[in-house]
Protein backbone atom coordinates (compact mmCIF):
# COMPACT_ATOMS: atom_id res chain seq x y z
CA UNK A 1 0.00 0.00 0.00
CA UNK A 2 1.52 3.28 -1.51
CA UNK A 3 1.66 6.15 1.75
CA UNK A 4 3.09 9.20 0.05
CA UNK A 5 6.99 8.22 -0.04
CA UNK A 6 6.79 4.39 1.46
CA UNK A 7 5.12 1.42 -0.53
CA UNK A 8 4.78 -1.10 2.14
CA UNK A 9 2.97 -4.29 2.25
CA UNK A 10 -0.48 -4.66 4.70
CA UNK A 11 -0.23 -6.20 8.30
CA UNK A 12 -0.57 -10.14 7.08
CA UNK A 13 2.98 -9.49 5.69
CA UNK A 14 4.23 -9.31 8.77
CA UNK A 15 2.93 -11.38 10.85
CA UNK A 16 3.72 -14.02 8.44
CA UNK A 17 7.32 -13.13 9.61
CA UNK A 18 8.48 -11.41 6.44
CA UNK A 19 10.99 -8.60 6.53
CA UNK A 20 10.34 -5.50 4.46
CA UNK A 21 13.70 -3.40 3.08
CA UNK A 22 13.60 -0.64 0.91
CA UNK A 23 15.57 2.79 -0.30
CA UNK A 24 14.86 5.92 -1.10
CA UNK A 25 17.41 8.71 -3.42
CA UNK A 26 20.42 5.86 -3.35
CA UNK A 27 21.20 6.60 0.24
CA UNK A 28 18.07 6.48 2.45
CA UNK A 29 17.49 2.85 3.36
CA UNK A 30 15.54 1.01 5.50
CA UNK A 31 14.33 -2.70 7.15
CA UNK A 32 11.03 -3.32 9.21
CA UNK A 33 11.19 -6.65 11.02
CA UNK A 34 8.57 -8.13 12.37
CA UNK A 35 9.34 -9.26 16.11
CA UNK A 36 7.40 -11.55 18.46
CA UNK A 37 8.81 -11.29 22.65
CA UNK A 38 7.46 -13.70 24.40
CA UNK A 39 5.41 -12.80 27.37
CA UNK A 40 5.82 -14.72 31.03
CA UNK A 41 2.96 -17.33 31.94
CA UNK A 42 0.79 -13.97 32.78
CA UNK A 43 1.40 -12.18 29.82
CA UNK A 44 0.91 -12.51 25.79
CA UNK A 45 3.37 -12.43 23.74
CA UNK A 46 4.48 -8.79 22.52
CA UNK A 47 4.38 -8.64 18.96
CA UNK A 48 5.85 -5.21 16.98
CA UNK A 49 7.77 -3.82 13.91
CA UNK A 50 11.31 -3.14 14.38
CA UNK A 51 12.24 -0.54 11.70
CA UNK A 52 16.04 0.70 11.38
CA UNK A 53 17.15 3.47 9.07
CA UNK A 54 20.65 3.76 7.96
CA UNK A 55 22.71 5.92 5.28
CA UNK A 56 24.91 4.47 2.10
CA UNK A 57 25.11 1.92 0.21
CA UNK A 58 25.89 -0.60 2.08
CA UNK A 59 23.53 -3.69 2.36
CA UNK A 60 21.92 -4.36 5.98
CA UNK A 61 24.74 -6.86 6.93
CA UNK A 62 27.20 -4.51 6.52
CA UNK A 63 25.71 -1.42 8.44
CA UNK A 64 27.62 -0.53 12.08
CA UNK A 65 25.49 2.70 12.95
CA UNK A 66 22.00 3.40 12.20
CA UNK A 67 20.40 6.67 11.93
CA UNK A 68 17.82 5.71 14.03
CA UNK A 69 15.49 2.62 14.93
CA UNK A 70 11.73 2.60 15.50
CA UNK A 71 9.25 0.06 18.15
CA UNK A 72 5.79 0.01 17.31
CA UNK A 73 3.04 -2.60 17.47
CA UNK A 74 2.05 -4.82 14.88
CA UNK A 75 -0.91 -3.67 14.25
CA UNK A 76 -2.06 -1.27 10.86
CA UNK A 77 -2.12 1.59 13.41
CA UNK A 78 1.66 0.57 13.98
CA UNK A 79 2.23 0.43 10.12
CA UNK A 80 0.74 3.93 10.28
CA UNK A 81 3.24 5.18 12.82
CA UNK A 82 6.20 3.10 11.58
CA UNK A 83 4.96 5.31 7.84
CA UNK A 84 4.56 8.63 9.74
CA UNK A 85 8.13 7.49 11.71
CA UNK A 86 10.21 6.59 8.16
CA UNK A 87 8.35 9.80 6.59
CA UNK A 88 9.90 12.39 9.38
CA UNK A 89 13.63 10.77 9.04
CA UNK A 90 12.81 10.80 5.38
CA UNK A 91 12.02 14.77 5.07
CA UNK A 92 15.53 14.95 7.67
CA UNK A 93 17.61 13.05 4.90
CA UNK A 94 16.41 15.19 2.07
CA UNK A 95 18.36 18.22 4.52
CA UNK A 96 21.19 16.57 4.24
CA UNK A 97 21.16 14.80 1.42
CA UNK A 98 24.06 15.89 -1.00
CA UNK A 99 25.91 15.71 2.13
CA UNK A 100 25.70 12.15 2.83
CA UNK A 101 26.26 11.28 -0.87
CA UNK A 102 29.28 13.19 -0.77
CA UNK A 103 30.26 11.15 2.14
CA UNK A 104 29.26 7.95 1.12
CA UNK A 105 30.43 8.02 -2.51
CA UNK A 106 33.25 5.86 -1.72
CA UNK A 107 31.44 3.25 0.23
Amino acid sequence: MLKGYFDLPTITFFTQGNIWTGSLYTNFNYRITPINIKGDENTAPLKELHTQVWYGTYCYSLVKDFVSEYHEEMTEAGIEKTVSELTEAFEEFKKIRKTVSAEYKLH
